[in-house]
């Protein structure tokens, strides 16, 4: 990995009817030298027709999960690999309030114990945009104050023993004030969604006053980022493509993506560490994921799996 850059890792393709281009994604992003791999808590696709397949998060986990436990951790050349270069895999993000807690906890050791190391699972409490997917699938919507309730719960839950030894990390979710605080007073960090790096540092400098508060260190609190990234090998097809994928979409969505060549995406994710981002988790959007994985772990000076 490149100096000044974070722990680099992919959002998995999950709106299909079989589990074949997540495992390929997940295989490719392990053998290119990427850090690790995330799915996504939605049983139907947001903005998009509810009609469209969706593989359910925890369950695709633990198949991928079954299959990174077969593949040995990877080091440097020269040396002997340790148990923490294991490639790791996560929620981003679990929605609190679809499981029980426990459950949850419990899901998150065996998913660990199956890998050889323990999850990263970012949670959520969801937001309105979650309300009708909730409801067709026989969950309750909460009002706000009872969704942060689950989130606090959950994460409890996944800060205790029922979730293993070593336990999972823990990223909370979210650009409301509330999911700060949490992150601070418990998690291991915090996940801002499509941010700029500004956004980010001030966030996460909510986040480490809400840790000091608590009686933590606020060092122990690690800033991430997760976003949708357009790379192509030249600017301009960067900017062509995003035009093509970003018709008809929100231009506040469109207006958030990282797009353009390696270089200069390289740049913002560099410009992201600087701001506080031990991790940055992209969702490559707007062309195939393979080459776009295979751009940027070339730009990152990714070490590739032997």
């Amino acid at each position: 990995m490149a100096e000044g850059l974070p722990a680099l890792a992919i959002t998995l393709p999950q709106f299909a009817t079989h589990a074949g281009p997540s495992r390929s994604a997940c295989l490719d992003a392990d053998r290119l030298g990427f850090a690790g791999a995330f799915v996504f808590d939605h049983l139907w696709p947001l903005g998009g027709p509810r009609s469209r397949p969706a593989l359910e998060a925890w369950t695709l986990l633990a198949a991928l999960a079954a299959e990174a436990g077969q593949r040995p951790a990877r080091a440097e050349a020269g040396q002997r690999p340790a148990r923490g270069d294991r490639f790791r895999l996560g929620t981003l993000v679990t929605r609190a309030g679809l499981r029980a807690p426990a459950v949850v906890a419990r899901m998150a050791a065996t998913v660990g114990q199956v890998a050889g190391a323990p999850p990263i699972i970012g949670i959520g409490r969801g937001d309105l945009a979650n309300r009708p997917e909730n409801l067709a699938f026989g969950f309750p919507f909460p009002d706000v104050a009872g969704r942060a309730l689950a989130l606090e719960q959950t994460v409890a839950a996944l800060r205790g023993p029922l979730a293993g030894t070593p336990r999972p990390s823990v990223w909370v979710g979210g650009a409301a004030a509330g999911g700060r605080v949490l992150a601070g007073r418990l998690a291991d960090a915090w996940n801002g969604w499509a941010l700029t790096p500004e956004e980010l540092a001030a966030g996460l400098a909510d986040v480490r006053r809400a840790a000091e508060q608590a009686g933590r260190d606020p060092a122990d609190v690690a800033g991430t980022w997760a976003g949708q990234v357009l790379v192509a090998g030249e600017r301009r097809e960067a900017e062509v493509r995003l035009a093509r994928w970003g018709a008809g979409r929100p231009p506040a969505e469109l207006a958030r993506v990282v797009a353009g060549d390696p270089e200069t995406v390289i740049g913002r994710l560099r410009a992201l560490h600087d701001a506080g981002a031990a991790w940055c988790v992209v969702a490559t959007v707007g062309g195939p994921g393979a080459d776009m994985r295979a751009l940027l772990a070339g730009a990152a000076g990714l070490h590739p799996r032997a």
